[in-house]
C-alpha cells in the first residue's frame, strides 16, 4: 500500500472519528449530560385560567396549566437544573386551574429544590400555587394572601320589570336554574351559593394548613381571606423571607448545593409548531363557559367587561 494510500485512510478514519465525537456531544448536551448546572427560572405570570375560560378572552396574560406543565417538563428532562425558582405574578383566577397548576408544581417539587417567589402579585391562586414550594418568598411590597372566597351574580330581575320583560325558565328540579340573572335569587338559593363558596374556601385553607401548619400565627386573622403585603405575611406566617428575585435564587442555589456563580436559565413554554397553528394544537374549544368560579383578588373593577358576562362568579377575597 502506497504511502499516500495510507494517509488518505488516516485522514478518513479521523474525519469519522471527529464526526462520532461532534455526534456524541451534541446528543449528550441535547439530552442535558454536558454543560453545567444551573437554577431554572419558571416565569408563571397573569390571571390562572383554562385556554377555554372566558377570563381568557378579554386580553392580558393568561397562566394556563398546559403551559405550567411544558414548562415542568422541560426541567425534568434536562438534569442539569437542580433548582427551581418559580416567580409568580398573579391575582389569581380559576379554582380548578390553580389547584391542578399547584399539583404539577408540587410534583415537580418532590424531584428538585423549588423556591417560590412572589414578585408584585401572589393573591388568592397566586398564592396558592406558591404553596408548592419549599421555600416561599416575596417581595417586601408584593401583596400576597387573601386565602379564602367570594362570589358575584349579577341580577337582572329588577332592570327586567321596569323594561316590561318577562323571562320563563323550565327546569326538572328547583335548584336547576340556581344562579339564574333573570330573577330574584331565593333564600334556599343563596344557602346553597353560600355553601359552595365555603366548601371551596375550606379547600384552599386546608392546603395552607398542610404547608404553613403552625407557622401561621394568627389563623383568625388569616382566615378573614385578607391581603396582605410581602412584610406582613412575613410576620403572620405565610411566606418564610422577604427579599429579592436574587435572593431567591441564591436561596435555590444553597438548598440545590450549587456554586454562588451557578448560572441561572428561563424556562419558556415551547412555541407552538405549525400544526399547533393550523389545528389549534390539540386544544379542544368545542365550548364556551358562562360561569366559572375563581380564586382571585382583587376583583375585577365596575367598568371591566368581565361584570357583564351573565351568571359570572368571582372566587378569591
Amino acid at each position: 500500500m502506497g504511502v499516500s494510500r495510507r494517509k488518505g485512510l488516516l485522514l478518513l478514519a479521523l474525519v469519522i472519528i471527529a464526526g462520532v465525537v461532534v455526534s456524541v456531544y451534541f446528543e449528550a448536551k441535547s439530552k442535558g449530560i454536558v454543560g453545567p448546572e444551573y437554577v431554572a427560572i419558571l416565569e408563571l405570570s397573569g390571571t390562572i385560567a383554562y385556554e377555554e375560560s372566558p377570563i381568557s378572552l378579554f386580553g392580558g396574560t393568561t397562566l394556563t396549566p398546559e403551559a405550567v406543565r411544558d414548562m415542568v417538563k422541560q426541567v425534568k428532562e434536562d438534569p442539569r437544573a437542580r433548582a427551581v425558582v418559580v416567580v409568580i405574578n398573579s391575582p389569581g383566577g380559576s379554582a380548578v386551574a390553580s389547584e391542578e397548576i399547584y399539583q404539577v408544581l408540587k410534583e415537580l417539587a418532590e424531584d428538585r429544590v423549588v423556591v417560590s417567589y412572589i414578585a408584585e402579585y401572589g393573591a388568592s391562586g397566586g398564592y396558592y400555587i406558591s404553596l408548592a414550594g419549599d421555600v416561599i418568598m416575596a417581595s417586601p411590597s408584593s401583596l400576597t394572601g387573601s386565602v379564602g372566597a367570594i362570589a358575584l351574580l349579577i341580577n337582572y330581575a329588577q332592570l327586567m320589570d321596569k323594561l316590561g320583560v318577562e323571562a320563563e325558565t323550565f327546569k326538572s328540579g328547583s335548584m336547576k336554574d340556581i344562579g339564574n340573572p333573570w330573577r330574584p335569587m331565593t333564600e334556599e338559593e343563596r344557602q346553597v351559593m353560600q355553601s359552595m363558596i365555603d366548601s371551596i374556601a375550606s379547600i384552599f385553607q386546608e392546603r395552607v394548613r398542610e404547608v404553613r401548619g403552625d407557622k401561621i400565627k394568627d389563623w383568625s386573622e388569616v382566615l378573614t381571606a385578607r391581603p396582605y403585603t410581602g412584610v406582613q405575611a412575613l410576620e403572620v406566617g405565610l411566606i418564610d423571607q422577604v427579599g429579592t428575585l436574587d435572593d431567591a435564587i441564591n436561596v435555590a442555589r444553597k438548598m440545590a448545593g450549587l456554586p454562588e456563580t451557578a448560572p441561572t436559565y428561563t424556562i419558556k413554554p415551547r412555541a407552538p409548531g405549525l400544526l399547533d397553528l393550523l389545528f389549534g394544537g390539540g386544544v379542544r374549544k368545542s365550548f364556551t363557559l358562562s360561569y366559572e368560579v375563581l380564586l382571585m383578588w382583587p376583583l375585577p373593577t365596575l367598568s371591566d367587561p368581565y361584570y357583564v358576562i351573565l351568571s359570572e362568579a368571582c372566587l378569591g377575597g
